[in-house]
């Protein structure tokens, strides 16, 4: 059989490749590699074939190729957040429809899956993105293309990528890429149950629930904590690059069987699994997160009103508080006198 995939792997442009061809080489990659490695391995059956990846003395991801072309990343480089304190990180619930970003004053932002739709509505510049979804990576490539051709850094994971890489060339990533990995199943390395993480626990790396593997990261570089909403990533993103002042907008987590997210329509609407896993992940992973923040010096703002997450946890604040004051201005100003708006 080995040698079968081998010879499908001379294919060098798989995205071009015919689905069946794609589908058949993917069947028997993982068939492979699940009977030669035990069930903790099994998060990587997707990737080892098109995947090499190296790690510094640390552990953290050096280097990575796909295919045998290396992917530029951004890995190992200092990345140093934009000036200003304040950042913005804009989920997808439909509460962002109800936002007027040309009011709204943003230094830096952090999009995550959808939200890149917003800049065919408003001028939004993106600092950075986050995706782990890989449904949204499947039933939303015409975002998926809007995303790869943005000048942000882009965290992503392996696993993503390589759900990316199927539908498009390597020539297609115009962003830049920092490969991030789920604490509990780093690539090409044994799978960490809740008996396991305790080993790579630290001050930075926080476990504040073994049963439902729930925690935190300051670190990214040794994983973040998936705790069943993309926002919670995003958040340990902005926390590693040392933002301090975060404003999070469209994280709503209600209504998700029912209303679609702000740049869906009922008849795009996605699945979505929010509200099934709200109590036993969402809602504790945040709560016992904040403590962790506060002692950091973190502060969070929910822009979105109608959040099930309770205002407890996080303070909820209207959107048009964040805006600069009108001036004032003679009424026979002319037009062009006019301060930039945001």
């Amino acid at each position: 059989m080995e040698s079968i995939v081998l010879g499908l792997d001379r294919r060098r442009d798989f995205a071009s490749s015919p689905p069946a061809l794609r589908k058949l080489y993917g069947a028997m990659c993982r068939m492979l590699y699940r009977a030669t490695h035990d069930r903790s391995y099994r998060h990587s059956d997707r990737l080892w074939h098109h995947f090499k990846i190296e790690r510094d003395v640390q552990g953290a991801i050096r280097t990575l190729t796909f295919r045998g072309t290396p992917i530029p990343l951004e890995n190992g480089k200092k990345i140093v957040p934009h000036a200003g304190g304040r950042v913005h990180l804009i989920a997808t619930g439909p509460s962002v429809a109800s936002i007027d970003y040309q009011r709204l004053p943003m230094a830096s932002v952090l999009g995550v899956n959808g939200a890149i739709a917003l800049i065919d509505r408003y001028p939004v510049k993106f600092d950075y993105y986050c995706m782990i979804d890989t449904n949204f990576v499947k039933k939303r490539p015409d975002l998926i293309e809007k995303i790869l051709r943005q000048n942000f850094i882009l965290f992503i994971t392996p696993q993503i990528l390589w759900y990316v890489l199927q539908r498009f060339p390597v020539s297609a990533l115009r962003c830049k890429i920092y490969m991030m990995e789920d604490v509990c199943e780093p690539t090409f390395m044994p799978g960490r149950g809740h008996a396991e993480l305790p080993q790579v626990s630290s001050a930075d790396v926080v476990q504040f629930d073994a049963a439902a593997t729930l925690g935190y990261s300051f670190d990214l570089r040794r994983g973040f904590f998936d705790c069943k909403t993309v926002a919670f990533t995003a958040l340990q993103v902005l926390t590693w690059l040392g933002y301090k002042d975060i404003c999070i907008h469209g994280m709503d987590l209600s209504n998700t069987l029912s209303v679609p997210r702000f740049y869906e329509t009922r008849e795009s609407m996605q699945p979505s699994s929010i509200e099934s896993d709200f109590a036993a992940y969402i809602e504790p992973a945040f709560r016992k997160a904040l403590p962790l923040l506060r002692e950091r010096g973190v502060s969070l703002t929910n822009l979105s009103l109608g959040s099930a997450l309770d205002a407890s946890i996080i303070p909820k604040v209207d959107w048009t508080s964040l805006c600069e004051p009108q001036a004032d201005l003679p009424a026979d100003l002319p037009q062009a006198d006019l301060p930039p708006a945001g």
